[in-house]
């Protein structure tokens, strides 16, 4: 893997690349206010980040059913969203704990990223109103007015990042767990969150503020 890692011979111990000279550098030196949230990665990603830090990629650099559902559901946005300048087309993707990033079929390896972020540029949606229907919004391009209700439900709870951190807790129950509105009355706020997503609006992240929270590859699987 020598070609991957040329910019990265300064982490080099002999054995393998020590992470913690790559990432996080800055970690706990971020911003005030900042937050941190979570994401999962490949062997591959990890390697671009530490050279680029993460990005969101251009659209013909997603998968290709990814990029669909995001380009539809982005379609079924409404004005105050549009103002905000929220899509998921145009985000990166990290969850509020590591439990509750989903697991990606397409990826072999499941790394976890911590990740430091502003949360004034983030907001969190509820995948749970969606996901049952991204099989369908992949097998068929027309037609999609009929899910309009779905797709207005999860646009409709988009809140912003540090509004979800103030007033949800992750409660576990018989079907699993869920985020609970700590308020009686939510004040216009969603009662609850099965799957929330938190879509990260700031264009690109450092390697600074990125780091490992799983144990590290090692040098084998590296190779």
């Amino acid at each position: 893997m020598g070609e991957k890692c040329d910019n990265l011979f300064h982490a080099f111990n002999g054995v393998c690349l020590d992470w913690k000279a790559i990432l996080g550098s800055g970690f706990d030196s971020a911003p005030r206010g900042w937050v941190a949230v979570y994401r999962e990665a490949s062997l591959d990603e990890i390697l671009r980040i530490a050279k680029e830090g993460l990005s969101v990629p251009p659209p013909e650099m997603r998968q290709p059913e990814m990029r669909q559902e995001m380009e539809v559901l982005d379609q079924f946005r409404p004005p105050h969203i549009l103002k905000r300048g929220i899509s998921r087309l145009r985000a990166i993707y990290a969850a509020p704990t590591p439990d509750d990033a989903p697991e990606l079929p397409f990826r072999s390896e499941r790394i976890m990223l911590e990740m430091k972020i502003d949360p004034a540029d983030s907001y969190v949606g509820d995948m749970d109103f969606i996901t049952c229907l991204i099989p369908f919004i992949g097998a068929q391009r027309y037609g999609l007015d009929k899910y309009h209700g779905a797709f207005k439900k999860y646009w409709d709870g988009v809140i912003p990042l540090r509004d979800f951190r103030r007033h949800y807790i992750r409660m576990e129950t018989g079907l699993g767990h869920q985020w609970v509105c700590k308020a009686r009355e939510t004040k216009g706020l969603p009662r609850n969150f099965f799957a929330p997503e938190i879509l990260v609006m700031t264009p690109a992240i450092s390697q600074r503020h990125i780091r490992i929270l799983q144990d590290e590859p090692s040098a084998e699987e590296l190779d």
